[in-house]
């Protein structure tokens, strides 16, 4: 199986089988892995079924297709086989349960393909009645291969040599300018640091024992072996071998260090197969950016691992954006934009997840596990790592969080120190306490105070009573003409009321507001003083008023009494 090379097929023979579900997919969704053919090329040759007109239909491998689609590469290498279109379709269905299904029908090599097309177009001109046209001669310079034969079955035991194919040309876009002799025996710490160093612009390719390479320090992310890409790479390599080469650099401690090709690597290790290797000399950007489209690349990626690679490799754009070559005067490019439409996604939601590498692990575990939104995490990725494992732990003990308590929470945090206390005390919204609401002044009053008394150092006049004291009740007498002759008012009565008028003026307290006052004073622009002289001046003109009746009054009654 290791033995069997793909072909390079044009993308626009190659078709889909019918219901495929992976098509509903939608383009947003393979932008990691548009960006990782762009640059590491593809990395497993897709799985195609012949059919009779001589073109394809895809049995395994449609994302890959359909990546290369995107990045719009005009072939794709393939592996063919011979098989019916319902043994397609029963394949699929078996894989996607147990990848280690034998793929049904022959495979069918490019010789034999040949063939059978030019004997396929003869019998369709003798059909109708032309003469059956001479196969093409073979290609100047190249022999005509012979036609498949039946392989014998070989032994499950590991292989001695280094796969061929793709290993010995290396990923797309990167041109080998040496090849080394291959390594497969253990090295010493020696050997490790014994292979040239590519000079710029230089790739050498090797086949490496898996321990003359190691994991780069740069590359912080971890390698889920539970996911279900990983296990299905693991299958493929089992079957295949590495067919596609890891990309690494010399370090700086002399030995090699992988950039691209982790999982490939660690697989390798666990099964002693020999690792194709490209070499090259790369800065510290443009290896961040390879470890960064290494892991983005992946059909299920975290959320930790994704913020993390998005912002490694955002920061590394922006430095090599920002070192102008000489001579190059022209604006710079927005790498955040160009970043965001290469993954699918607007250039805001490119910022929150990029804010989301300053995120705990835990608070993106229950991004994740769909217990917290998007949105909320990433106000609660502005705290410090302590105040972030605080409110997971507040979670844990169901205390709600929103976009508005984690908001609140964020400005409070800048300008105070914060504890656990008031933290909880903060998403539950018993701090910073709630402002006070001032409440809308009442209508001013008007209070009218009882009459001044009258002045001692001024003489009364002789023919003006005294006036009555406060609380005093003063009969009203109406005018003579409308008077109607009555008997005399009940003195005692009049005296009991009086006196207890008295008694209680001293908490009498009089306020006069409302339309009742405003009738009387229309006039808004009056002061309260202005309004309080003019109370006064009617209270006096009222009193002299019922004077002059009350003189009035005794008049009548003495004439009547002499009258008699």
């Amino acid at each position: 199986m290791a033995k069997e090379k793909s072909r390079n097929i044009p993308i626009e023979k190659i078709h889909d089988l019918p219901g495929l579900e992976d098509s509903k997919q939608p383009d947003k969704a393979y932008g990691s892995l548009v960006s990782s053919i762009l640059i590491n090329g593809v990395k497993e040759p897709v799985i195609l079924r012949s059919m009779e007109n001589g073109e394809y239909q895809v049995v395994a491998g449609y994302r890959r297709k359909r990546a290369v689609e995107l990045a719009k590469l005009q072939e794709i290498p393939a592996l063919i086989y011979d098989m019916t279109e319902k043994e397609a379709l029963e394949y699929r269905a078996k894989a996607e349960k147990d990848p280690k299904t034998p793929i049904p029908g022959k495979l069918v090599e490019e010789a034999a393909e040949e063939k059978a097309k030019a004997d396929s177009a003869a019998k369709t001109e003798d059909k109708s009645g032309e003469k059956a046209a001479e196969p093409a001669p073979p290609a100047a310079g190249k022999e005509k291969k012979p036609a498949a034969k039946e392989s014998k079955p070989k032994s499950a035991k590991p292989r001695e040599e280094a796969p061929a194919g793709p290993a010995a040309v290396g990923p797309t876009g990167t041109v080998i300018t040496k090849i080394l002799d291959s390594r497969l025996n253990p090295p010493t710490a020696k050997d490790k640091k014994s292979l040239p160093v590519p000079g710029e612009g230089e790739a050498f390719s090797v086949i490496l024992h898996p321990a003359f390479l190691k994991k780069a320090e740069i590359n912080t992310f971890s390698v889920d072996r539970e996911a279900d890409d990983f296990k299905e790479l693991y299958k493929s390599i089992e079957r295949f071998g590495v067919k596609d080469p890891v990309l690494a650099r010399v370090g700086k401690d002399g030995e090699l260090e992988i950039l691209s090709g982790q999982r490939r690597h660690l697989i390798a290790g666990e099964l002693n197969y020999p690792v194709p290797t490209i070499i090259q000399q790369l800065d510290d950007d443009d290896a961040k950016i390879l470890v960064a489209d290494g892991n983005l690349h992946r059909e299920h990626i975290s959320t930790y691992d994704q913020a993390r690679a998005l912002r490694m490799k955002a920061d590394s754009m922006k430095r090599k954006a920002g070192r102008r070559s000489k001579g190059d005067n022209g604006p710079k490019m927005d790498t955040d934009e160009i970043l965001a439409k290469e993954m699918g996604m607007s250039t805001s939601k490119l910022n929150r997840l990029m804010k989301l590498s300053e995120a705990t692990k835990c608070v993106c575990e229950l991004v994740d596990e769909g217990t917290l939104a998007p949105s909320i995490a990433y106000n609660i990725a502005f705290l410090s790592p302590q105040l972030q494992d605080t409110v997971v732990d507040l979670i844990g003990v169901n205390v709600k969080v929103s976009n508005e308590n984690t908001g609140r929470l964020k400005e409070v945090a800048r300008t105070e120190k914060l504890d656990a206390g008031k933290v909880r005390d903060v998403l539950e919204g018993r701090y910073p306490p709630p402002k006070v609401v001032e409440k809308s002044k009442p209508v001013e009053t008007v209070k009218v105070p009882a009459p001044p008394m009258a002045p001692t150092g001024i003489p009364k006049s002789p023919d003006i009573p005294e006036p009555p004291k406060p609380g005093t009740v003063v009969p009203f007498v109406p005018p003579a003409a409308d008077r109607k002759t009555e008997p005399a008012p009940n003195t005692a009565a009049v005296k009991a009321a009086e006196t207890q008028d008295k008694e209680n003026s001293y908490v009498t307290k009089v306020i006069l507001t409302g339309d009742r006052l405003r009738k009387y004073f229309p006039d808004v622009s009056m002061t309260p003083r202005e309004i309080e002289d003019s109370v006064y001046d009617a209270l006096e003109e009222r009193r002299q008023r019922q004077e002059r009746l009350k003189q009035k009054t005794e008049i009548l009654k003495t004439k009547t009494e002499s009258v008699k």
